[in-house]
Formats: structure tokens, sequence, C-alpha cells
């Protein structure tokens, strides 16, 4: 009751909390794609310099900035309510999808300009990425620690990413 609102005004424009919980996804994934686009896609850097801006910017955004560290709503929400709600469920996957989706176009440039191995396989390493940063989220909320980000980080950028 912080923000003084009656209750019934929730449900004026929600039928259910999962209806709330959905739009509230739809909006934080909109937000990550404007993320991607402005960072993976719409800049003159390299493929490689572009995932470090954007994972570098993830940290700065979900780490330790003087308060709890939140996490990911997409890894709060897979944990907490997926598996009991097939439509969250479903909408998570998208979003997850896209995210790897974006990830990937980048890797598979990186190996276009010869910054990483022919032999690798964007799909996967994006698959990758976004799984040691999940858990590297979660291990920040249990520890309220920068430290599993910048682990993540450094160990994707200096060994996994090492053309």
């Amino acid at each position: 009751m912080a923000a003084k609102v009656p209750k019934g005004s929730f449900y004026h424009h929600f039928t259910t909390k999962d209806e709330f919980i959905l739009e509230v996804i739809k909006r934080y994934a909109a937000g990550e794609q404007e993320r991607w686009e402005r960072l993976l896609v719409h800049s003159n850097l390299s493929p490689l310099k572009r995932l470090r801006r954007y994972f570098k910017d993830l940290i700065a955004t979900y780490g330790v900035r003087g308060g709890p560290v939140a996490g990911c709503l997409f890894g709060n929400m897979s944990i907490e309510i997926a598996a009991q709600n097939p439509e969250i469920r479903k909408m998570l996957i998208e979003a997850f999808d896209a995210w790897e989706d974006a990830i990937a176009t980048a890797l598979r440039q990186a190996i276009e300009k010869g910054e990483l191995r022919s032999s690798d396989d964007p799909e996967k390493l994006a698959a990758l990425l976004i799984n040691g940063w999940e858990g590297a989220q979660v291990r920040s909320k249990a520890l309220q620690s920068d430290k599993p980000l910048n682990l993540f980080f450094d160990h994707a950028f200096e060994v996994l990413l090492k053309g």
C-alpha cells in the first residue's frame, strides 16, 4: 500500500495477477531488447568489443549499486513462477530465445571478422553466455556481491571468447 492505490484499481487494469506478470515481462523484455539493439547492433565497434561493452553495461545495471542485488527479471521469474504457469513460461522462453539470437548474431559477426574461430558455434556460445550470466546473477543475489558477475565476464572474454 506504499503507492496508496486501492486494490480495486489493480483489478480494473488486470483481471489476474498472472496477467499483470505477463505485462511486466513484456515491458522488461522490450527494455532489454532496446539495450541489446543499442549496444550490440547499432555500433561501429567490432563485434567482440560490442559484446564486452554489452556485458559491462549489464554488470553496471544489475550489480551492486548501493542496494541489494535484485537480479534479472527473466531469471527471477524462471525460478519463481515459470514451472507453475505455462503462459508465463512460454513468454520467458521467447524472451530468452530473442536474447540468445541477438548475442548469436554478434558472435556470428565476430566469426566472420576473424575475431573468433570459424569452428565456434555462435548459437551454442550464445546459450552458454546467457546461462553463465544468469547463474552469475543468482550467485550475486546470494552473496550480494559483483564478484560472480565479474568472474563470469573475465572468464567469458579472456578464455571462452579468446580468438
